[in-house]
């Protein structure tokens, strides 16, 4: 708006002062002596002079819009491509060096949308290679125990299910689908005999299947890609009564990656067959969740589990 109010100024001045100056060369001839007051000079000068200043502010407001409108367009395509909106490109409406700028604008915009959309590219290879790796790790987790064959990943599926019926960010669900394929990486130091125990466990067997979510926390930390999905791995297992482990959080002191697994993995843990514990249906599985909504389970999480289910198995049933 500055730019603009100081091109207008000196353009008005740049088309007025030759009228004015012509208009007061033929006023003073018009004085001169011996000419006599009035006279068609007179009347000249005085049109000459009205019709320049009705006629300058005009030309001089047309051209400095002309000349500034560019420039606020550059501008504000400068500030798109700030907010990371690449490719947005400026109208171009004048043929000189300010045409120029807005050609020269536009093709960085289009360079830069192109750079981008292959860092997208690379990014979403990378993000599929390291997805790939960790599905891999998290088989190899299951193997050590036949019974939970598929249970990461079924955590992890399960998990952003819920995510996405909570409404959550992206990079939550990102989260979600990492911490759920790696739960149970901990197990890793658990011995097999333990892992496979059809019985109950005795009190020293129970303290080393419970160290699980604090060794697989580890082994990811300093993980830098994994950073959002430690909290699952390590409090997946605290309950929201407070009476879980390995720190006894409680409500929301249990970060929400680690609410949202731990339901996911009760829900898939007493569904599917395992050494000791009856299976139950999707049915019955959805009633135990209920019974553990506000002691084991968040409310909020396991209303949104109940409804992915029930859709679920809805789905199926019509299927």
């Amino acid at each position: 708006m500055r730019l603009f109010r100081s091109i207008l100024l000196l353009t008005l001045l740049a088309a007025a002062a030759p009228a004015a100056v012509l208009a007061w060369v033929l006023f003073t001839l018009a004085w001169r002596p011996g000419a006599g007051p009035g006279g068609p000079w007179v009347h000249l000068a005085i049109g000459l002079g009205v019709l320049a200043i009705s006629i300058a502010p005009l030309l001089a407001a047309w051209f400095a819009r002309r000349l500034t409108e560019p420039v606020s367009a550059c501008v504000q395509g400068a500030l798109e491509i700030a907010r990371g909106r690449f490719g947005h490109q400026v109208p171009v409406s004048v043929r000189n060096e300010v045409g120029e700028l807005a050609y020269a604008f536009n093709h960085m915009s289009r360079e830069l949308a192109g750079y981008d959309r292959q860092n997208r590219e690379l990014i979403a290879e990378l993000e599929a290679g390291y997805l790939a790796t960790l599905r891999s790790l998290a088989s190899a987790i299951d193997a050590k125990d036949p019974s939970t064959h598929g249970h990461s990943q079924r955590v992890a599926e399960l998990s952003m299910a819920i995510g996405h019926e909570l409404g959550l960010e992206d990079v939550t669900l990102k989260a979600l689908a990492y911490g759920g394929l790696l739960h149970d990486l901990g197990k890793i130091g658990v011995p097999e005999a333990i892992l496979h125990k059809a019985g109950r466990l005795d009190p020293t067997e129970l303290e080393q299947m419970r160290a699980h979510p604090v060794i697989g926390a580890e082994i990811l930390r300093g993980v830098e890609f994994l950073e959002d999905a430690l909290a699952a791995v390590r409090h997946h297992h605290e309950r929201w009564d407070g009476g879980g482990y390995p720190d006894g959080l409680a409500g929301t002191a249990i970060p929400i990656v680690a609410r949202i697994v731990n339901a996911a993995d009760t829900f898939d843990a007493c569904t599917t067959p395992r050494p000791y514990q009856p299976v139950l249906s999707a049915e019955r599985g959805v009633v135990l969740i209920e019974e553990f909504r506000g002691t084991q389970v968040d409310p909020d999480i396991c209303d949104a589990l109940v409804r992915v289910i029930r859709r679920r198995t809805a789905i199926g049933a019509t299927g």
